[in-house]
């Protein structure tokens, strides 16, 4: 009679049910404790590596920008350590670079170089001090949108205490948009000007001498303190400054030359709703914050704030996080519960009632345990860690599927007692398990391994994977076998039902499948050929694009933005009547889709800037007349039959162009990870070169199926004026610098003080009127010499008029222009539109301008992506290996295993094709995912196998290399494992099906990685159960063959 091993240490569990029932209160526990603390969100948080220097030059010109400031910049910002890129954008009166450091960099360290290599340069001395900024992750929560007939003094002071209102409720971030800056407007004449002979530097500089706070020092042992006070803040206050006197000796007050007045900026970043004035309060939460909480506080916030804002002011809220992340939390939840219940279906179908229910009973153990792992590791609940949980429904089981049924085979077939058998299975499927656990880990290594926001984005699902493992194998060993001994002892009492599936189950399986076994196994080679076939036409159809591939699809935007960009030389009037015409066009849309009442659930226009929904950015307040957007926000994906795509198209034929237009995109911004699926840069020197090559480029992408939102970055400004002394402005003393600044001073003013007021800085600035700088009074301004001479500019400069760019952008020290696109991914993907655009003519561009380019966006991601899933993988594989040939003690046995990992892919472009999806990136981590799967199911059947070998092989009267006894023992093992394997492989299918026949939009990015794993999981699970002995027997094959070949020589 056989003995079978038994563990102490397991058996000391099962004796003592207490220690094992410890153990599971003590999961419990620790979930329980653990779930309402995990923050919840759409997508995991992910850090920015990046610190922005930004330094303002008011009244400089971008190509003046880039020459003084940022060419003496970058070159000290590049050799720093960790430093992967440097960025930078010019544009008028601001300088912006960004410094990323390479993934994982110590960014406080980072920030203290930077902010070292920036103070050794000696910026130009009207520059206003360099303000370094570490970048933060900031993730939306909603959008609050003031708006009312009242000025916008009013709408301010409300605005701001809002603000406060929302900060002190908890929220970790608010910025205003819209809100122009003040300042005090002094307006000289050139006629008051000509009389005081002094020109407005002279003049800025005697009103400062005037309106300036200065310390006169301590005495009596610093006891006492002097301190001037001439600071002022008030109009009025201005007006009776003291400016000169006459020549008759009278008082000549700063107000009776000037106009003084509160105002606000020019080109300031105006909003509007409904035609009426509008502010814009935008709301964000740190990494440490629960984006539902927040909410809920901010909801409060404004459902007390009518005695803060009052009556005649309305209130809206747009681009509300916490309704997506309610509904796709909810969504996923409800498919999860979906999926446990096929897994119970399938549980209580194969097993007895009994030992069903204790394996069932380890799903929600194993998964509170997890959320105790994802609290300590950072993890939070969103999109990607549910679908990670929902993935995990099917595994969690597998170990107990295994550890009880084999106990029920011990039970019921070789009559061990309820108290034994339970450690006997234990024990024996001990090193399958945990070396199945090992690979399934070692599969999901590539995961681990892929750097930048996709990294940071997938790594909840590896963790979340890996965590439900190593929960369920504590479960399965040291709680599960105390619970099959104690309380599973009625497996002899089976129902009828119980009695009739296993009876037609033993059936077929001794039957019908045995005779399938044999055939495969005796006709090997063919068997093997055929999947090899499979896998070929397979890679066939995705290279034949049978099925598409899509780097990172995302879920149905509800906001769409229509930016646009005026010519130069065109009014503010006419951005206005462009802006209104976006509105004709969006209300004509809307008439057009009536089928969808309340389609359009909010609408809000800027004139002075584009609208951009990147977390990352820095509201500005300087904007430009020739810029307008609008923003709409859409009915709920699901709830309106109008795709955004559809509406886009609709929208952008309704809108009649005004004369004047140079560009207009409209776009829907998607979530996930950033980047454009269309990103080409050209980099060179000359700016004209670089617009030419970019206009070639974007007229030849025109013609990729399926692109969208083409433009590029570099954009004309301004018409401008240059200016160079004549002869005669040489000779009466003038010098480029003096003429330069009191040109500047003329035109932008000049600062005479910055005085705080709440949290914001009002300007102090002394300027022409505004009458004189309304007609084209460049040539007759006039300029005041050292001498105190007056004389017109036309006199002592040559004038040109050129047409400057609006922006300068440089890339690593190298002038750059970017263009962008969108793809619609059932037509075209990022590889294909690249391959497109190199076919159609992109080098000879490059080459005929003498520029170079490169793929920056989803492309670069992609890129880097595959690149380190490559490596990954290798590593993993190779890890797999190892602990299969630990193992097995062979170096041969773990290729019979791990041949089955490329089959998978077998299964999941076949699910692709039959429910017509795009393979994405999610797709290939799905597939990794199923490497560690399949394999499980490999060593499991391999140690049955070679466990009826050395049955057989103990069995008296048979010889030890007899070729009978290893094909019977693989038919046999075969056979005896077909009840675990598709136990293991249906409850994994079935924890995914209802995902995988999902109709909600919001959840359609993730079901390829479903459908990866449910057909893959399907074929595999049907070819290990021929592949794999078919490669024993292979093996065994090849080891005759050289041992004949030895005996030979």
């Amino acid at each position: 009679m056989l003995k079978f091993k038994e563990s102490g240490f397991l058996r000391f569990f099962v004796e003592h049910k207490t220690a094992a029932n410890i153990i599971m209160i003590l999961m419990i526990v620790v979930g329980l404790l653990s779930i309402g603390r995990l923050n919840k969100q759409f997508f995991p948080d992910f850090d920015i590596e990046v610190v922005a220097v930004t330094i303002d030059w008011p009244g400089a010109t971008a190509e003046e920008i880039d020459q003084n400031i940022v060419q003496l910049l970058e070159p000290e910002l590049r050799p720093i350590s960790g430093v992967k890129k440097v960025t930078s954008k010019s544009i008028e009166g601001n300088a912006r670079t960004q410094v990323e450091f390479v993934y994982g960099h110590d960014m406080q360290k980072g920030r203290t170089d930077i902010e070292t290599a920036v103070s050794r340069i000696n910026f130009p001395e009207n520059a206003e001090k360099p303000k370094i900024i570490l970048g933060e992750f900031f993730d939306t929560v909603t959008r609050i949108v003031l708006s009312g007939e009242l000025p916008l003094s009013e709408l301010r002071i409300k605005s701001k205490k809002l603000k406060e209102k929302l900060l002190n409720s908890g929220v970790d971030k608010v910025d205003i948009l819209g809100l122009p800056e003040e300042e005090i407007l002094i307006e000289i004449s050139q006629l008051e000007v000509a009389k005081l002979k002094l020109s407005l530097n002279e003049i800025s500089k005697l009103i400062k001498s005037e309106t300036q706070d200065v310390s006169g020092g301590s005495f009596a042992d610093g006891s006492l303190r002097v301190r001037t006070i001439g600071e002022k803040r008030l109009v009025e206050t201005f007006k009776k400054l003291e400016l000169k006197n006459s020549s008759s000796g009278a008082r000549i007050l700063l107000g009776d030359v000037a106009n003084i007045k509160s105002s606000i900026k020019k080109r300031s970043i105006l909003k509007f709703m409904d035609g009426k004035p509008a502010v814009e309060i935008w709301v964000r939460r740190s990494k440490t914050s629960d984006a539902l909480k927040v909410s809920e506080n901010v909801n409060e916030v404004i459902a007390n704030s009518q005695d803060v804002i009052g009556k005649q002011i309305n209130i809206h809220t747009y681009n509300t996080a916490a309704n997506l992340i309610q509904e796709r939390i909810s969504l996923l939840v409800k498919n999860g519960l979906s999926g446990l219940c096929i897994v119970l279906a399938v549980l209580f179908l194969f097993l007895s009632r009994n030992t069903a229910i204790w394996v069932a009973f380890g799903i929600p153990i194993a998964f509170l345990a997890t959320f105790g792992v994802m609290l300590v590791s950072g993890q939070t609940i969103n999109m990607i860690s549910l679908f990670g949980l929902i993935m995990a429904l099917g595994i969690v089981v597998d170990d107990a599927i295994v550890v009880g049924e084999h106990s029920s085979y011990l039970k019921n077939k070789r009559n061990l007692d309820y108290n034994k058998a339970p450690i006997v299975a234990a024990t024996r499927m001990s090193m399958p398990v945990i070396s199945a656990m090992l690979t399934t880990v070692a599969a999901f290594i590539p995961l681990f391994m892929v750097k930048g926001v996709i990294g940071e984005i997938i790594a909840a699902i590896p963790w979340v994977v890996c965590a439900v493992l190593v929960a369920s194998l504590i479960e399965c060993f040291l709680v599960l076998p105390a619970h099959l001994a104690h309380y599973d002892r009625s497996s002899k009492d089976q129902s009828r039902f119980r009695q009739w599936f296993d009876k037609k189950f033993n059936s077929f399986q001794e039957g019908a499948f045995r005779k399938f076994v044999t055939a495969t196994f005796n006709y090997k080679y063919i068997t093997f050929m055929t999947a090899v076939g499979m896998f070929i036409i397979s890679i066939g159809m995705m290279s034949g694009g049978r099925v598409l591939f899509s780097f990172f699809p995302t879920p149905e935007a509800d906001i769409v933005i229509a930016n646009f960009k005026m010519h130069s030389g065109t009014t503010k009037t006419q951005t206005t009547k462009m802006l209104d015409n976006l509105k004709v066009g969006l209300n004509k849309t809307a008439s057009e889709f009536s089928s969808s009442p309340d389609l359009i659930k909010f609408k809000m226009s800027t004139i002075g800037s584009r609208t951009s929904f990147s977390n990352d950015s820095t509201p500005s307040s300087i904007g430009s007349d020739l810029l307008g957007s609008m923003v709409v926000e859409l009915k709920t994906a699901d709830k309106r039959e109008i795709r955004t795509k559809d509406f886009i198209k609709a929208w952008r034929k309704n809108i009649i162009n005004e004369p004047g237009l140079d560009n207009l995109t409209i776009r829907a911004p998607s979530g996930g990870p950033p980047g454009r699926d269309l990103d080409v840069r050209f980099q060179g020197d000359d700016l004209k070169t670089l617009k030419l090559a970019s206009n070639e480029l974007i007229n030849i992408a025109r013609n990729i199926p399926g692109v969208s939102s083409l433009s590029d970055n570099l954009e004309f400004g301004i018409q401008e004026k240059n200016l160079r002394l004549s002869e005669k402005g040489q000779s009466v003393g003038f010098s480029i610098i003096g003429l330069g600044e009191q040109v500047r001073s003329a035109i932008n003013g000049s600062i005479i003080s910055l005085f705080p007021k709440g949290d914001e800085e009002v300007t102090v600035r002394l300027k022409l009127s505004e009458d004189e700088q309304n007609t084209d009074m460049i040539n007759d301004l006039r300029i005041i010499s050292p001498r105190g001479s007056s004389f017109k500019l036309q006199e002592i400069a040559i004038i040109n008029e050129t047409l400057p760019f609006a922006s300068i952008n440089r890339t690593n020290g190298f002038r750059e222009v970017t263009i962008l696109g969108d793809l619609f991914p059932e037509m075209m993907n990022t590889a294909q539109a690249r391959n497109f655009l190199m076919e159609r003519g992109l080098p000879e561009i490059a080459k005929k301008y003498n520029l170079s380019y490169r793929f920056d966006g989803k492309d670069l991601e992609q890129k880097e992506t595959f690149a380190d899933m490559g490596t990954g993988s290798i590593i993993g594989l190779l890890l797999i290996y190892f602990i299969l040939a630990w193992v097995f003690k062979s170096w041969l046995r773990p290729f019979s295993i791990m041949i089955m990992i490329p089959f998978a892919f077998i299964g999941a472009v076949l699910g692709h094709y039959l429910l017509g999806l795009t393979m994405s990136i999610l797709s290939m981590f799905a597939l990794l995912a199923l490497a560690g799967i399949v394999v499980n199911n490999s060593i499991i059947l391999v140690s049955t196998i070679e466990r009826r070998l050395e049955d057989l092989r103990n069995q008296e009267n048979r010889q030890a290399n007899d070729d009978e006894i290893i094909n019977e023992a693989i038919i046999n093992g075969v056979v005896d494992r077909l009840r675990p394997v598709l136990l293991t492989s249906l409850t994994t299918i079935g924890g995914l099906s209802a995902l995988m026949f999902e109709k909600s939009l919001q959840a359609q990015f993730l079901i390829p990685m479903a459908a990866t794993i449910v057909f893959g999981l399907g074929i595999t699970a049907f070819l290990v159960l021929v592949i794999v002995p078919s490669m024993m027997g292979i093996s065994n094959d090849f080891a005759n063959f050289v041992i004949n070949i030895k005996r030979r020589f």
